[in-house]
C-alpha cells in the first residue's frame, strides 16, 4: 500500500510559530523608533505591521491563531464525543468561543465598546479603564473561569497547567498589559516609546499565550487519541484505539483507502 507519513511535531509547530511572533514584534519595535526619532508622522509598510492597528499582518497571523485553536478544540470535541466523554461539551464550548474571538480579532469588535463604557464612567480621568472595554471583559472573564474551573480540573494534570499557563500568558497580555497601557496613554499620549513598548508586550503576549494553548492542544490529541484512523471515501468511518507512546505526532494518509493516524508521546 502507497502510504505517505506527515510528522507533526507540537514542539517544532510552536517554535516556529513564536519566531513568527518575534519577528513581528521586532519589526513593530524598530520601524516605531525609526519613526519616533526622525519625527516622521508617515512611514512606508508601518501600517502594515504596526501591532497599534487592525486589518494588517499582526492582526491577521493573531486570526489565524485562534481559528487554529477553534478548529483543534472542535476537533478534540469529536473524539471526546465518540468515546462518550462527559465533557465533550465543554471542549465544543470551547471551540465556539475561540471561534468567536477569532471573529471579534478581524473586525475589533471589543474596541466599539470603549467609548460607550467610557461615557458611563464620567469621559475623564479614567486612569487604567482608559480602554474602558476591559471592564466587561473582566467580569467576563472571571465568570468564564467558574465556569469552566470544574472541567480544568477534570483534565490530566500536565493539560491542566498547560492550558492555565497559556490563559495566564494571553490575559495578562490582552488584559493586564492592557490596563498599564490605558493609564499611559491618558497621561502621556501614544507618541513615544514606553507606549509602543507597551503595545508590543501586550501583543506578543496574546500571541505567546496562543501558541502555547495550540501546543497543548496538539499534545493532548497526541496522548489521548493516539491512534486514530480516518478513512476517507462515500463510506468513511473514524475509529480511535489506544497505541504504544511514539515520540512525535504522525499523521499516516493511505492513497487506495485514505487513512489518518495520529499519534504523539
Amino acid at each position: 500500500m502507497d502510504t505517505r507519513t506527515i510528522t507533526i511535531d507540537p514542539n517544532r509547530v510552536a517554535s516556529r510559530l513564536a519566531f513568527v511572533v518575534a519577528l513581528l514584534v521586532a519589526a513593530n519595535i524598530a520601524m516605531q523608533l525609526f519613526r519616533l526619532s526622525t519625527g516622521r508622522e508617515y512611514l512606508p509598510g508601518l501600517a502594515l505591521v504596526t501591532l497599534d492597528g487592525e486589518n494588517n499582518l499582526p492582526a491577521l497571523f493573531s486570526t489565524a491563531l485562534l481559528v487554529g485553536a477553534a478548529a483543534l478544540l472542535a476537533f478534540i470535541a469529536a473524539l471526546e464525543r465518540r468515546r462518550q466523554a462527559t465533557h465533550a461539551g465543554r471542549w465544543l464550548l470551547l471551540s465556539a468561543g475561540f471561534a468567536l474571538m477569532a471573529l471579534d480579532e478581524s473586525l475589533a469588535l471589543h474596541e466599539k465598546l470603549i467609548e460607550p463604557m467610557r461615557a458611563l464612567l464620567g469621559g475623564r480621568n479614567l486612569g487604567v479603564f482608559y480602554f474602558a472595554w476591559v471592564i466587561p471583559a473582566i467580569v467576563l472573564t472571571g465568570a468564564l473561569g467558574v465556569f469552566f474551573l470544574p472541567f480544568l480540573l477534570r483534565l490530566p494534570r500536565r493539560t491542566a497547567v498547560a492550558f492555565a499557563l497559556s490563559a495566564a500568558v494571553y490575559l495578562g497580555g490582552a488584559i493586564g498589559v492592557e490596563l498599564f497601557e490605558g493609564w499611559w496613554r491618558e497621561g502621556n499620549g501614544h507618541r513615544n516609546v514606553v507606549y509602543h513598548l507597551l503595545v508590543s508586550l501586550e501583543e506578543g503576549m496574546e500571541m505567546t499565550g496562543l501558541i502555547l494553548f495550540l501546543h497543548a492542544l496538539l499534545a493532548y490529541v497526541g496522548n489521548h487519541h493516539r491512534d486514530l484512523r480516518l478513512a476517507f471515501g462515500v463510506d468513511g468511518e473514524v475509529a480511535v484505539q489506544p497505541q504504544p507512546d511514539l515520540s512525535a505526532l504522525e499523521v499516516r494518509q493511505a492513497a487506495g483507502g485514505g487513512t489518518e493516524r495520529v499519534a504523539q508521546s
